[in-house]
């Protein structure tokens, strides 16, 4: 595997590795908390042929760079099956009974995120046998929701801001959408795509339902939006105020780079 040349996996304990486990494909990024100048970014989709754990056990077995011992080794899984419960309602032994409020029969394990803001967590489900691998093969791996990142982030970047403020980022046939009135948490949601019709309806039928003014509040939008070019025309006819959002981390990113590393794991460089 080709690295730059200011990366030296004998020292592996000088760099930070960030895992992102998506449904559709497995990348990786390794960057130094110190200089600001080294960052490598790596993906690979996930095939037909194998299955989703066989998938990641070649690309982690091929590359094998993931046990060395990083400084972090951190895990991003990418699911729309999370829930979000406040620090006042939260028990790590209730794991399992809350999230089956939203979600019927959940298969894998049960695994739960705080936010960065002590808030509250985000309890989400992770197939047992990726579980399992990912706990074995990494170095004291730490695992993280994907939207936990973005949450933060897109709640503290620098913007002008409105009275409420709705964030929708584009990734992994997916969209991400978080809500905020008055700089407090009102909603966060991951939806699959299925077609331009059914993005402007979610994101439409989310406004009315929290009470957001067209002609006043604001949208945002980040990650692929390249190919939503269509629903952003839609909404641009629909919400006045549309505006995208570029995240600042304090890694130095190429353009291309910020084309193409998905937003959540910019977030991630952003903390």
């Amino acid at each position: 595997m080709f690295l730059p040349e200011n990366i030296d996996l004998a020292n592996s304990e000088y760099y930070n590795l960030s895992i992102r486990l998506a449904p559709n494909g497995f990348s990786f990024c390794i960057n130094s908390p110190s200089d600001p100048s080294v960052f490598y970014f790596q993906e690979a989709s996930i095939g037909t042929k194998l299955s989703y754990l066989e998938s990641i056990k070649k690309f982690v077995f091929d590359l094998g760079i993931f046990n060395n011992n990083f400084n972090k080794s951190k895990v991003y899984v990418v699911s729309k099956n999370y829930t979000l419960v406040p620090n006042q309602f939260f028990d790590e032994d209730l794991k399992r009974e809350l999230f089956n409020f939203n979600f019927h029969a959940p298969e894998g394990v049960i695994l739960n995120d705080k936010s960065l803001n002590d808030e509250f967590h985000i309890v989400y489900n992770l197939d047992e046998e990726v579980h399992s691998f990912i706990i074995r093969h990494l170095s004291y791996p730490t695992l993280h929701h994907h939207s936990t990142s973005l949450i933060h982030s897109f709640e503290n970047v620098e913007r002008n801001r409105a009275p409420k403020e709705c964030f929708v980022d584009f990734h992994d046939e997916y969209m991400t959408v978080v809500c905020f009135s008055d700089s407090k948490l009102l909603t966060a949601n991951t939806f699959a795509e299925t077609n331009n019709f059914n993005i402007s309806y979610f994101i439409m039928g989310i406004w009315s339902k929290l009470g957001f003014d067209q002609n006043i509040d604001k949208l945002y939008l980040s990650g692929n939006i390249e190919s939503e070019y269509k629903v952003e025309e839609e909404l641009k006819s629909i919400i006045k105020n549309i505006e995208y959002i570029e995240l600042a981390p304090k890694t130095n990113l190429t353009e291309e780079q910020k084309q193409n590393v998905p937003t959540d794991l910019i977030a991630t460089l952003c903390v």
